[in-house]
């Protein structure tokens, strides 16, 4: 079929291009394809693509008017989409390549094998009847025995005989073996040789025992690897080894053993050598390798069997505190530190060994201790990072948030208890801790701590907290600037009575704790029998219990440069008042003894603080 050519058929139009490509064109693998398009005029350069892609001018050729377009023993990869461009003028056509079914070649026959040498295998065969006319080559493969998978050995271009020795084996074993042809048409089916061969591969060395040092009481690890998958014999001083159990020991008592053998490795482990086993010989021993090495005791190094990992303790103050660490040898010397220095024993720091144990002990913990300690012995440390702190403080009061109301230049006192007398206390204002001034006072007294403003002023106001360890106490402070101390009266206030009566002067104030003097006609009063002073949270009073003619006169309840004025009119019995009383503000008794009514400027709701 090589060497055919497939050539289109045109199509005769008007335009540039004359005669078109067909809409398609079916080529087998391996023809020629050649497309043919004619042009109006003679000489014209055209295009020739393959899917949009410009092909090789070494296949394109024209004359006049025609143009043509070769392409030689096609494959799959020629086909597509081919266009003849010429301007604005194309032509296109689908380029299809059908396969060539071929039939793969046949098996090889006479297959034989001959065992007649040790350790080799002859097989024979001849090609098969009728040969392939493509070339092809001959496949060997081989099998275990109680095995599934074929494994290639070899690759024959020629027929006739071939030797399979023991080492194109990986492991010892009985071997079968298959053969089939194989060109690119296909593979024939296998054919197997009948029988079976033993073969057993030839050992090397790959990497060899080395002699191994090890600690008394650890494991001791021999190990080798050979070239091949290989059985082989371990020795101990020269005696043998058998490795038919997982474990095992020389002799009752003396020394235990485990042969392990995966793939190429072979290992020998000695379990937990003591000194005695130093210098004792170990050897190896299979087809084709000798190697032995030594084994060597070494003195157990120490270390640390606890803590292995970094200890953080916390503390309270007065608390015992015991470090202890753990070393693998008995009475070996072990030295401590703290924060880098070594520690010195004192009451207050003691260090003792016991055995394995070395500890170091500090009777009575103060905050001062914290710190990071150390057991360091022969290259390895034990560390410990120890934090000592006061015990915890707690604010017994106030439990609840306080809120203080003052007015300007009022001394405020903000007072904190807590439960232990030494324990640190911090004020804050608005956020800011608090430092001591004249207009802000800290004092201290026992587990009593006060905040003091001695005159407060409206920008001393805010939001303070006492901080005593994780609690804290608040208070809201708020200044008022006030204008009058004197709430009522607010303006004078008149007091008629008769003898005998009781008569009670009354002023308020806007704070509970301020101060007052009465006076009586500029005199300060003393208080006695006749005259009472009372005080009842902002209200003050002065009573006559049976007031006399001769308490008529001028009071005044006086405080810094403010005062509220009563005068007080006695009389011997009740009078009417004369109709040309030019004074609207005096206060008339209209009724009998021991009853009266005062007529003032002052709105009813107010009159009873004024007098009763």
């Amino acid at each position: 079929m090589r060497g055919r050519v497939r050539t289109v058929a045109n199509v005769t139009v008007k335009g540039p291009i004359l005669k078109r490509l067909p809409r398609k064109l079916d080529v087998l693998e391996g023809e020629n394809a050649v497309l043919l398009v004619e042009t109006q005029e003679a000489g014209v350069e055209g295009r020739w693509s393959r899917d949009g892609e410009d092909l090789p001018t070494t296949c394109q050729s024209s004359s006049g008017h025609m143009h043509a377009l070769v392409l030689p023993g096609v494959t799959r990869e020629d086909a597509g989409e081919v266009t003849f461009s010429l301007g604005n003028s194309r032509t296109t056509t689908l380029l299809r390549v059908k396969c060539v079914k071929h039939s793969p070649p046949g098996p090889p026959v006479l297959a034989e094998m001959f065992k007649g040498r040790k350790n080799v295998v002859l097989l024979t065969w001849k090609p098969p009847e009728p040969a392939p006319e493509t070339p092809f080559i001959y496949r060997l493969e081989r099998q275990k025995v109680d095995s599934e998978d074929w494994v290639q050995c070899f690759s024959i271009e020629k027929a006739g005989a071939v030797e399979v020795p023991g080492d194109c084996v990986p492991s010892e074993g009985d071997y079968r073996f298959r053969i089939c042809t194989v060109s690119e048409h296909g593979r024939s089916p296998h054919v197997v040789f009948q029988g079976s061969a033993h073969l057993v591969p030839t050992a090397r060395l790959v990497a060899g025992l080395k002699d191994v040092q090890v600690y008394d009481g650890e494991d001791a690890v021999f190990s080798l690897i050979l070239s091949t998958i290989i059985q082989g014999t371990w020795f101990l001083n020269g005696e043998e080894l058998q490795s038919t159990e997982p474990e095992g020991q020389v002799e009752p008592g003396a020394l235990r053993y485990c042969v392990e053998h995966n793939d190429l490795q072979h290992r020998l482990i000695l379990k937990a050598v003591k000194h005695q086993d130093s210098g004792a010989l170990v050897g190896f021993s299979c087809p084709g390798v000798q190697d032995s090495a030594a084994l060597t005791i070494q003195e157990s190094p120490v270390h640390i069997l606890s803590p292995q990992d970094k200890v953080s303790l916390s503390f309270t103050t007065l608390e015992r505190v015991v470090l202890t660490c753990e070393l693998s040898r008995v009475d070996f010397p072990a030295s401590w530190y703290k924060d880098g220095q070594k520690v010195e024993e004192s009451e207050s720091l003691v260090v003792k060994m016991d055995g394995r144990k070395h500890r170091l002990i500090l009777p009575a913990a103060e905050v001062r201790d914290s710190g990071e300690f150390e057991c360091r012995t022969e290259g390895v440390s034990a560390f410990f990072s120890i934090t000592v702190r006061d015990p915890p403080v707690h604010i017994l009061d106030p439990r609840e948030h306080v809120f203080v109301h003052a007015i300007t230049s009022e001394c405020v006192m903000l007072t904190c208890e807590v439960d232990r007398e030494d324990a640190p206390v911090h004020w804050y204002k608005d956020g800011q801790e608090v430092e001591e001034s004249d207009i802000m006072v800290l004092e201290d007294e026992g587990p009593h701590h006060r905040l003091v403003l001695p005159a407060a002023q409206p920008s001393d106001g805010g939001e303070f907290q006492c901080v005593a360890g994780d609690e804290r106490a608040y208070f809201t402070v708020t200044i008022t600037d006030v204008s009058s101390w004197i709430v009522y009266p607010s303006g004078k206030v008149y007091v008629a009575a008769v003898r005998l009566e009781r008569v009670v002067l009354t002023c308020e104030l806007c704070r509970p704790w301020a101060e007052v003097r009465w006076t009586k006609d500029g005199e300060e009063v003393v208080e006695s029998p006749a005259l009472l002073l009372q005080k009842e949270d902002t209200i003050r009073r002065l009573v006559l219990p049976a007031v006399q003619l001769e308490d008529s006169g001028e009071y005044l309840c006086e405080i810094d440069d403010e005062s509220a004025s009563f005068t007080v009119t006695v009389t011997e019995s009740y009078q009417s008042q004369d109709s040309s009383n030019n004074n609207p503000e005096l206060c008339v008794l209209l009724k009998k003894p021991k009853t009266r009514r005062l007529w003032s400027r002052f709105p009813p709701w107010r009159r009873t603080a004024g007098a009763e």
